[in-house]
């Protein structure tokens, strides 16, 4: 047959031969007589004298998938180890409850047979109920079960017990049998992309997605650390403090403007972030100085999702800023001599600056997410900001309600921010009504269209230059950046540099 094991492993054929061609008494193949202690030979053969008259039928049934089915159980025995799945439950036989209970978060399907995952389970519900374990309880609890008669149990965990003359290395043997089961995960990859390639619903950005997920889902089986006791996070929790307190380090990425720093103690990593304002107030200017800052100076990757501005028109911007040359200058080619130099050293400043900027209309959070994974490929799993310019042109799944809609929308980017533990940065519009107010400084309900923007956001940030209104303002040149909401610090207004000529924002203090 021309099928690959992966291709087979989840075909008609396959589930077939599990059903039909083991018997359940012998723990053998009917074809060829070989045993296996696999999982697939205690669960695989139901009601035979249901399903065919005689045995022949049955090998005749069987005899063309025969050697392909010994080749899968070949490739799956390739991805685990009876001996040491054995020697493991022996030195957890050897130890206290609470060593026991220290391993329990390990799935039980790191063993390969039914009976070494029942042995497992137990000794984990025994341990939390800071009970005895050793081989005549569980042998009892087996027999009971009617799993083994009492004494062949007893005979096979003494033997288990007695091949682990080192029952202090159960963590190690757990470690290995946890990788043989993420591999074994592995390896049915290729039959689920294939199952799911199958389904011309689906776009090929979805497509991309869900198998992104999948993989993501076995990524975190890889940690199996679930409840934590305080006294284990209270020391890492103080060596923070103390490099905090020293100056070594944030508790999240700096921004580069200090006072906002100095706010929110940069920004946090899986925190929604809302950068609101009305048109013309640098909302786009002051994300794409932040963007720009953290890639630049602390070479942190940064996704730059522009649903407004071309991807040209958001590089004219930093690179007017780098060289010192108007845009206008840029968009319509009058350079002069003394400005060649500066732009080429600014393309080449820039060129090393690992920003990525997407500028596809109607993104939806999806391909969001899956543009963001490569990125954090390519950079082995390090991403420091995702920008997204903004909320409002976001393509949605077409509800009529659309604050309904934005609702959905706020809650797919938080749950991406947590996802990929990354602050996430959303440029929001706000309503006409501030125009109408005497002071048109903007307020949290100025949110346009949804008020879920600001539940699901940790920290809001809206802009304001009055100069915009009020031309003989004395705050000219003056932007505030108004914290309306932080969930995990201060609210209030710092003031920033606003310089039109190069629509930048800079620093008004110095850092400390």
């Amino acid at each position: 047959m021309s099928l690959k094991y992966h291709e087979y492993i989840n075909s008609q054929e396959w589930q077939e031969v599990r059903k039909l061609a083991l018997q359940r008494s012998g723990d053998k193949c009917q074809i060829c007589g070989s045993k296996n202690s696999l999982d697939v030979h205690h669960n695989s053969y139901d009601n035979l004298g249901n399903e065919r008259e005689n045995l022949e039928d049955l090998v005749v049934l069987c005899s063309e998938h025969h050697q392909l089915y010994h080749d899968a159980l070949a490739e799956v025995e390739r991805l685990a180890d009876q001996r040491l799945e054995e020697r493991l439950l022996g030195g957890l036989l050897q130890q206290t409850p609470a060593l026991v209970r220290g391993l329990s978060n390990l799935p039980a399907d790191i063993f390969t047979s039914s009976l070494r995952k029942e042995v497992f389970n137990y000794l984990c519900s025994r341990s939390a109920e800071e009970k005895a374990i050793d081989s005549t309880i569980v042998a009892s609890y087996l027999a009971n079960r009617k799993l083994l008669e009492a004494e062949e149990a007893e005979r096979l965990l003494n033997n288990w017990v007695s091949c682990c003359s080192n029952p202090e290395n159960s963590e190690a043997y757990a470690q290995v049998l946890h990788d043989l089961y993420l591999r074994r995960q592995i390896q049915q990859l290729p039959a689920v992309i294939t199952r799911l390639n199958r389904d011309n619903q689906r776009s090929v950005i979805e497509l991309i997605d869900v198998i992104q997920a999948v993989v993501q889902i076995i990524a975190n089986k890889s940690n199996t650390t679930q409840l934590v006791h305080i006294a284990d996070i209270l020391s890492q929790t103080f060596q923070n403090i103390e490099e905090r307190y020293q100056g070594i380090t944030l508790p999240g990425i700096p921004c580069g403007f200090y006072d906002l720093d100095a706010m929110t103690i940069g920004f946090q990593r899986s925190d929604l972030i809302i950068v609101a304002g009305r048109p013309s107030m640098g909302k786009s200017s002051l994300c794409l100085g932040i963007a720009y800052n953290i890639a630049n100076i602390y070479k942190l990757p940064v996704c730059f999702f522009s649903l407004e501005m071309s991807k040209e028109q958001v590089v004219e911007r930093l690179l007017s800023a780098e060289a010192g040359i108007q845009s206008r200058y840029l968009r319509s080619g009058r350079i002069s001599p003394s400005q060649w130099e500066p732009l080429s050293s600014a393309i080449g400043k820039l060129s090393d600056v690992p920003i990525y900027i997407d500028d596809r209309p109607n993104l939806n959070v999806s391909e969001i997410r899956s543009k963001a994974r490569q990125v954090m490929l390519e950079h082995q799993g390090i991403l420091g900001l995702i920008v997204i310019d903004y909320l409002q042109l976001l393509a949605g799944d077409n509800d009529e309600n659309r604050a309904r809609e934005l609702a959905k929308i706020t809650r797919s980017l938080k749950g991406l921010a947590k996802e990929l533990n990354v602050p996430v940065i959303v440029l929001s519009q706000l309503n006409r009504s501030v125009e109408s107010r005497t002071n048109k400084r903007p307020m949290m309900s100025d949110l346009k269209e949804s008020g879920s923007i600001e539940e699901d956001a940790d920290l809001v940030i809206m802009l304001y230059r009055d100069e915009y209104y009020t031309q003989d303002t004395p705050e000219r040149g003056i932007a505030e950046v108004i914290l309306a909401k932080h969930r995990n610090g201060p609210t209030g207004t710092i003031k920033l540099l606003f310089d039109p000529q190069f629509a930048t924002f800079k620093n008004l203090a110095r850092p400390n």
